[in-house]
């Protein structure tokens, strides 16, 4: 996400139309039934009635922010809380024949669908008298004895839910499933070393559920569809809802636990037979399905990973290759009246006063401008649409996959426009950013624009916002540049240009295009020594890190294509600074990275080796080991991560796969760790969690809907792609939102309070809201991508995917 995108935003909505809204008694038939009204068993001992009382019809192409319609019935909630608006009776059970109250009433309600509404200003705040929301009830019901096997339970409560007179459930701990019981919803390796399902709820205003209670209860896994147990055993108690998850306490306070609830987990590491299966648990209920298998994880690579090719610039997204088709956009050559708004300037982005956008910046971009440019064929960052010497990020860590499970992936599994070339598919993705680099590069030396460098900051924020209603491919009224050439973007180019040449070298293949990645990567390498100019050394704010980092990655990459001890040595000087004992993180862990995992025909300096193997390991045991055995989960990162950006949804888990690589030959035992490591933290981010979600779009039984992507609110399919993986839950700055695209915003529609809700349920699918349903492709996408395909079995026959 980019400062600029949320102000541009704002802008936008300041200036709407109020929107229409349908409450109950205008909108007819529409307003008579919830959207969801569903009876579960919670436990034996607990129903939960679960309700969304309405939606949003959200604007499309051409539409504006007011054009959204709100369609709600809202429930009375004080008539809820009370016990005896609930009659609880059974036909088979003696004991609820007659009908029963609960013992007590606990609730939870969320905002769970926001209108771009703003009808009124107050005390600089949006307000707004009408719906603008839609809410999700979850209504847990404490029943006065344990719910019966094979009984069927109904719930009444008058006329509190519209057009539901009774919800009723037949209670089968096989078959019933619970909110209580989480599992990873793509499923477990056969060969994992750790298979855990957990128990575990927190309840609203009831806190959470008492599982200590549940300790040595028998859990099961039941194979679908036959019906047969297939494995038993006995659930552990695993960690206290006031166990800290994080150094960031105030992110879910009091305790900084994530969850708020006690956990007990089901251990089923030493099952192996493949199959489809639920989790079952005694007095509880019953999982989500889930598969067993060698190659469970390609649906959730291929998902992830092809959220990459839908964020592809340039060229049209087109059948066969996806179902969400979209023209081409910003590209010079073929985008109807894109020609000449492509310009390029020779002021850097690294000299601007803010690398996103301020307007201070303009007069050094114009007064920079060279002439126009015909180059296309970036990344859009996220939601909007322009490019980041960021998005280099995604090339390496595609390479590093690569490189670390090369069996694992093959050509035409990605129904990508490039399969069939007899390159692995996550090669050719891996090639699409530096393609791009090398013909604006290219474009640069023929127009004697640029010497032989790159800036990699595409946008057109300086001159016009995006526009409401407007998707990328008719973003064309306003001009676009390309920054100057700088030593950052081309030493990047050159280390993945070198990277791409050793995984088409390791892997036997040249290039399709013929494209010669060793010299580009040498010429970059080159241009990036004579260009630094006085000052770069020192840094850069607007650069984000140490110029010395993306040298280090380039260096690395280059001695190890060639063998020549010059890059050795520079790397040398560029990592002086790095002890066993120094945390490595973002861009300086990638020089080290790739002189440790080794190769090529140079002689390698084995006190430099030895220092950088050292701190590499250091980290991915920190990252990898160390954190999830400090979570209920097991899910790994940075301890220190507020939370932010993703930190709840997106699986940072490479230092667990680049340790077992290191470690799989010399200690066996501790490389285990590690995988096992990376796949408990890919159960959190693909079902353990919470909220019993994958967090991608398109990807299981549930996942987020609403999501802040310009193109996806103007496909007419009413739903984003698959394999955007948002933001997520973010740490709370203030109680209320300034409008609907504040993260702030849905805080009021909560009960209980904001401060009251785990960090880990605190998502709201306000599409509005970029800093919880907006992510990056260097962020969240590549990341998903790469950790999920890590654990992908050896590669099969390709399937089309959408």
């Amino acid at each position: 996400m980019k400062r600029g995108i949320l102000s541009r935003y704002v802008l936008l909505t300041l200036f709407c139309t109020c929107s229409p809204i349908l409450t109950a008694a205008q909108a007819g038939q529409a307003g008579k039934h919830l959207d969801l009204a569903e009876l579960l068993a919670h436990t034996d001992r607990w129903l939960l009635v679960h309700v969304v009382d309405g939606h949003v019809l959200h604007h499309g192409k051409g539409q504006k922010s007011g054009d959204d319609r709100t369609v709600v019935h809202r429930i009375d909630t004080a008539r809820a809380d009370k016990p005896d608006t609930w009659t609880i009776s059974s036909s088979d059970d003696p004991v609820y024949k007659s009908g029963k109250a609960p013992v007590r009433v606990a609730r939870k309600t969320r905002g769970c669908d926001f209108a771009a509404t703003v009808e009124s200003w107050h005390d600089g705040h949006a307000v707004n008298k009408n719906p603008d929301h839609a809410l999700e009830h979850w209504i847990y019901l404490e029943v006065p004895s344990p719910l019966h096997a094979g009984s069927t339970v109904s719930v009444s409560s008058g006329d509190l839910l519209p057009g539901e007179p009774a919800l009723s459930l037949r209670y089968d701990v096989r078959s019933s499933r619970s909110e209580a019981v989480h599992v990873n919803l793509v499923g477990y390796p056969t060969s994992s070393p750790a298979k855990y399902g957990y128990v575990y709820s927190w309840m609203g205003d009831g806190g959470s559920l008492d599982v200590r209670g549940l300790q040595g209860r028998a859990f099961h896994l039941i194979e679908r569809p036959s019906g047969a147990v297939a494995f038993t055993g006995g659930l552990k108690f695993r960690f206290a809802k006031e166990s800290p998850e994080t150094l960031q306490v105030q992110d879910s306070p009091p305790h900084g636990n994530y969850l708020k609830a006690d956990v007990c987990e089901c251990d089923f590491s030493a099952f192996s037979r493949a199959g489809d299966y639920v989790l079952s648990v005694e007095g509880v209920g019953c999982s989500f399905p889930f598969r067993i298998g060698d190659d469970v994880y390609r649906e959730a690579f291929r998902t992830a990973v092809r959220g990459l090719y839908h964020n592809r610039s340039g060229i049209a997204l087109k059948k066969p290759y996806t179902e969400f088709e979209r023209p081409a956009p910003h590209n010079p050559l073929v985008t109807p009246g894109f020609k000449g708004k492509l310009v390029y300037t020779r002021s850097r982005y690294v000299d601007w006063k803010n690398g996103d956008h301020d307007d201070a910046d303009r007069p050094a971009i114009v007064a920079g401008i060279a002439g126009p440019l015909e180059a296309w064929g970036w990344y859009q960052d996220a939601g909007d649409w322009d490019s980041y010497e960021s998005h280099l990020t995604i090339p390496a860590i595609l390479l590093l996959t690569w490189e670390l499970a090369p069996g694992n992936f093959r050509d035409g599994e990605l129904n990508l426009p490039e399969s069939g070339n007899g390159i692995p598919d996550i090669l050719d993705e891996a090639a699409w950013l530096p393609r791009f680099c090398r013909r604006l590069r290219a474009e640069l030396i023929q127009k004697s624009y640029g010497t032989g460098g790159i800036g990699l900051r595409v946008c057109g924020d300086h001159f016009g916002g995006d526009g409401e209603g407007v998707p990328s491919y008719l973003d064309v009224q306003r001009q676009w540049i390309a920054s100057g050439e700088d030593p950052w973007s081309t030493y990047r180019y050159s280390g993945v240009a070198a990277h791409l040449a050793w995984c088409f070298k390791k892997a036997g293949l040249t290039d399709p295009d013929k494209v010669d990645w060793a010299k580009e990567a040498t010429e970059a390498w080159s241009w990036a020594q004579a260009h630094t100019r006085e000052g770069d050394e020192a840094g850069r704010p607007s650069a984000g890190y140490p110029l010395r980092d993306a040298r280090a990655y380039a260096a690395a990459a280059l001695f190890r294509l060639t063998g020549e001890d010059g890059f050795q040595k520079r790397l040398a000087e560029d990592t002086s600074g790095v002890k066993a004992d120094t945390e490595l993180s973002d861009q300086a862990r990638w020089g080290p990275w790739l002189h440790v995992l080794g190769g090529g025909p140079g002689t390698y300096d084995p006190e430099l080796g030895g220092r950088l193997r050292s701190a590499v390991l250091r980290g991915c045991r920190r990252i990898a080991i160390e954190t999830p055995s400090k979570r209920a989960l097991r899910w790994g990162g940075n301890w220190a991560m507020p939370m932010l950006v993703g930190q709840q949804t997106t699986p940072w888990i490479l230092e667990g796969m680049v340790g077992s690589a290191l470690l799989e030959k010399s200690d066996p035992g501790q490389a285990r760790e590690f995988r096992a490591g990376v796949v408990t933290t890919c159960d959190y981010f693909l079902g353990t969690n919470s909220l019993n979600m994958t967090w991608v779009t398109g990807l299981g039984p549930r996942h987020p809907r609403e999501v802040f992507h310009l193109d996806a609110w103007c496909n007419g399919k009413g739903e984003p792609h698959p394999g955007i993986i948002p933001y997520g839950p973010w740490k709370k700055d203030r109680d209320t939102g300034a409008g609907p695209w504040d993260k702030e915003w849905a805080n009021p529609t909560l009960h209980p309070r904001i401060d009251e809700w785990p960090g880990n349920e605190r998502w709201f699918e306000n599409r509005n809201a970029p800093m919880t349903a907006e992510f990056t492709i260097h962020q969240n996408t590549c990341f998903a991508a790469a950790a999920y395909g890590w654990l992908c079995g050896p590669a099969e026959t390709p399937k089309r995917t959408r």
